[in-house]
């Protein structure tokens, strides 16, 4: 929930990684004419990070990489639409492109912002429009970021070594959002962040595959796509080939299948044929592996509109989605806060990661979902009976904690929107049983639940019990406790920075002023925000182990390094040249009694 103030929000980040194997981050090498002759083929996903923004579509003009001879790489075929709120729990794949090999310094991405569609939460936890503006809160047009790759070495494409490049659009670092005095709109002041390494991928998160069918290799147990992410249809992105396994699920046509049983299913379908996959992408072997296909009329693409959002209330068969995403049967696509979706006997209702039987008495509030079925022309209704589809997806709630046992939370967000919103009139067997905000009731059956404690936040993903059956109100897959929460450290300094924000920079790690913050400073964990200004000190922010993503912003540009060394040096000489500290923002594992924060991520804006 967004208080009336400046806020800053995390949400993007572009992973490119070599499809073929052929991408390594090594010292200087000098590009030769044979390189041009010397192709391999790298690939760009997108995804984002938690925020609170409920939409936010941009174009993405072109992303384009830089050889230290100068020559410019153009990666991305066409501009696309996409809406980096919807890829917190997913990375898409975006693009495969034939690049030469060579020794490459820096990544380049425009974003055109003269269409965009931006909205926020209020402190009601209500989508309300945003307007990007400039910082002379002139309306933003087109922006162009770049980023420096390892600025001390840059990174080299070579045959047969794979690797990966991340691109991250740091949304987080980038936006400064102010809520008007009615909470009826907000302005979003936008100074874009673009980080770049080759080395690191520490988001435990699904990948997902979108295209068209090109072929099926049952002997070889794979798949290969003609990539069209997001909502493209027209244009392709490149192929990416997909492997599978005993695990992988499918759902073709509406029918579900196991393993086997369904690639053969699929390698019956002709090319062509509307492909959505999720699965994991291994950066060691550079490989996608599905764990979930879904192809033909169980793809929003020819004779179905898709929705996907969190079920905000239940009322007989109808059900109020909050967070709505439109995906019109002819790719066209929209955003409304709410849509009510109408469902019967006949609609067809998918668990993820189960092929029991469910149908929609399963439907209850807090359940994530996406949904085949027809729209009505001005978006507010869906009909998903007959023959529509309902897919049960992980929901996520977090809050602090109540009781440990049995676990009870106190809701802070369910899917990233807001607690309160929500209604749950009719989830429980009687009305003294329904769902309380206050007092979540989660099923955590045999799950260790490690060191929780109360009053700490919490993270459970799993399932909402049926409609009308709780308690308990959540059956949880996986609990993440403090331990497992990445937390999110902002102390901010004003537009002017401030000369004494660092007081000490050491090989330890970095101290953060807090008597001369004058914007936010705090800590937040799954949703819960604590004042830096109520702990004892302010943390000390560590580099964690192994390589991290630590960035240096001024203006447009970004210097990117992989190592606490190189950061520490560059950081001590900005600092001795006299430029002051705008804001620091960081991510990582959280020590409360040590008041450390153990981090792989980190942004330090400066201005002179």
């Amino acid at each position: 929930m967004i208080p009336n103030i400046s806020k800053t929000f995390l949400q993007g980040l572009l992973i490119a990684s070599l499809s073929g194997g052929l991408l390594s981050a090594c010292g200087s090498e000098t590009d030769t004419d044979s390189d041009l002759d010397q192709q391999s083929k790298l690939t760009i996903s997108l995804t984002d990070a938690e925020g609170d923004f409920t939409n936010y579509t941009v174009n993405v003009n072109s992303i384009n990489l830089h050889k230290a001879n100068g020559a410019v790489i153009e990666t991305l075929p066409n501009t696309t639409t996409l809406d980096f709120s919807q890829y917190i729990e997913v990375t898409e794949f975006l693009s495969t492109a034939t690049v030469p090999v060579g020794h490459y310094t820096s990544a380049e991405i425009t974003l055109d912002f003269t269409n965009a569609e931006l909205s926020v939460e209020n402190s009601s936890g209500e989508s309300i429009p945003a307007t990007a503006v400039d910082d002379a809160g002139d309306p933003l047009t087109i922006v162009t970021l770049e980023t420096l790759i390892n600025s001390d070495s840059g990174f080299n494409i070579r045959f047969g070594q794979p690797a990966s490049l991340t691109i991250d659009f740091d949304l987080e670092s980038s936006n400064n959002v102010v809520i008007n005095d009615d909470e009826t709109a907000a302005t979003v002041t936008v100074n874009p962040v673009l980080i770049a390494n080759t080395s690191l991928d520490d988001e435990d998160r699904d990948r997902r595959l979108r295209g068209l069918l090109v072929s099926v290799d049952e002997v070889a147990e794979t798949f290969t796509v003609d990539i069209r992410p997001f909502r493209i249809r027209d244009h392709s992105h490149g192929e990416l080939t997909a492997h599978t396994d005993s695990n992988t699920l499918y759902e073709i046509d509406g029918i579900s299948y196991n393993a086997s049983e369904g690639l053969a299913a699929l390698a019956l379908k002709d090319a062509g044929t509307p492909v959505v996959s999720l699965g994991t992408f291994d950066l060691t072997t550079v490989t996608f592996t599905a764990a979930e296909v879904f192809a033909g009329t169980s793809v929003p693409w020819s004779d179905k509109d898709g929705l996907r959002g969190s079920v905000l209330a239940r009322s007989g068969n109808s059900l109020t989605v909050i967070g709505a995403t439109i995906e019109r049967d002819d790719g066209h696509f929209s955003f409304n806060d709410t849509v009510t979706v109408i469902v019967d006997e006949d609609t067809k209702v998918t668990k993820q990661g189960s092929t029991e039987d469910v149908s929609i008495a399963d439907l209850s509030v807090g359940q994530f979902v996406r949904v085949l079925g027809q729209i009505s022309d001005d978006g507010e209704t869906m009909d998903a009976t007959g023959e529509g589809i309902v897919r049960m997806r992980y929901s996520n709630v977090s809050g602090a904690v109540v009781s440990v046992s049995p676990l009870a939370v106190d809701l802070s967000h369910i899917n990233r929107r807001a607690a309160s919103r929500y209604g749950f009139s009719g989830t429980g067997i009687s009305t003294d049983n329904d769902a309380d905000v206050d007092n979540y009731e989660v099923d955590t059956s045999t799950l260790t639940l490690g060191s929780l404690d109360i009053g700490e936040p919490v993270r459970v993903k799993g399932f909402p019990t049926p409609f009308g059956t709780a308690p308990e109100d959540f059956t949880a897959k996986t609990v993440f406790d403090l331990g497992h929460v990445k937390t999110r450290m902002f102390m901010g300094y004003g537009k002017s920075g401030s000369e004494s924000a660092v007081v000490t920079l050491d090989e330890n790690g970095l101290l953060l002023d807090l008597d001369s913050a004058t914007g936010r400073h705090h800590l937040k964990q799954a949703g819960v925000i604590t004042d830096i200004a109520t702990l004892d000190s302010v943390p000390l922010i560590q580099p964690g182990d192994g390589h991290g993503l630590y960035a240096i912003n001024q203006d447009r540009t970004v210097d990117v390094y992989t190592s606490w060394e190189g950061f520490q040096n560059a950081l001590q000489s900005q600092l001795n040249d006299g430029k002051v500290v705008i804001f620091v923002t960081s991510r990582g594992d959280y020590d409360a009694t040590a008041l450390t924060l153990s981090s792989h991520h980190l942004v330090v804006r400066m201005t002179r």
